[in-house]
């Protein structure tokens, strides 16, 4: 029997950014972050979130991966984007994130409870209240493309006049370097972990200009279209 992919409700379609996190999720908070750059895409299927601390190292002068040294790509390899398929039950409010692409994946399962504050900003929950966060949605245009590779893998998920744009990592002989300890990693491993790049873009009269960027030296660059964006990364090195 074949299965249908679960369709995403309506009003939790489109792009949305981040204004909170806190943890724990009860009062007294511990740790509250408003200065990462979070921004999350959500079309009818597929999701794509990628996360951008304030505390980043200096890449002037960075052209790729091989141009790094061991604190920067520490750095790549820690961070969080993601991308996949949304499951939510509307009645419960029962987030399940499942991802299939993971710049640095855990063994968690990535589950919310989500809840509408004042109309306007979207509360997700940790269920045992470890996090909390607050998201504004920016944009929900029902314009959205999708395109995928031969592999399956999400390679571009555009809502309106915002996507994300994903290459995908090199194939490899193991998935141990996957789940080790980022600082038990050679060079060349942090390398194939960070080649996981997601970028953020919006759209102008000029093409689609690159927002954020999980390699931080393509922030500014513009394609003029997602073909362009995705052919340049059929030849980049890691």
């Amino acid at each position: 029997m074949n299965v249908g992919l679960p369709a995403t409700p309506q009003a939790f379609r489109g792009v949305w950014q981040r204004t909170l996190y806190d943890e724990p999720a009860k009062a007294p908070y511990q740790q509250t972050d408003t200065t990462t750059q979070v921004y999350w895409l959500q079309g009818k299927h597929w999701h794509a979130d990628l996360r951008l601390p304030a505390d980043s190292p200096d890449f002037s002068g960075i052209t790729g991966l091989d141009d790094c040294n061991r604190r920067q790509l520490e750095w790549l390899a820690r961070l969080t984007a993601f991308a996949g398929i949304t499951q939510i039950d509307s009645e419960l409010g029962v987030c399940t994130w499942h991802r299939y692409q993971d710049l640095c994946p855990s063994l968690e399962k990535d589950v919310g409870l989500l809840r509408w504050i004042d109309g306007t900003i979207l509360e997700e929950r940790h269920p045992h209240d470890q996090y909390v966060e607050h998201w504004q949605q920016l944009s929900n245009d029902a314009v959205e493309d999708v395109i995928q590779d031969a592999q399956g893998n999400l390679r571009w998920l555009q809502i309106g006049d915002h996507a994300m744009a994903i290459t995908p990592r090199p194939g490899a002989d193991s998935a141990d370097a996957l789940f080790a300890p980022i600082n038990s990693l050679t060079d060349s491993a942090l390398r194939w972990r960070a080649s996981l790049c997601f970028d953020y873009l919006e759209r102008s009269q000029d093409g689609w200009r690159v927002v954020l960027s999980t390699q931080p030296w393509r922030k500014g660059v513009i394609y003029d279209s997602a073909a362009n964006r995705l052919n340049s990364s059929l030849v980049k090195p890691i």
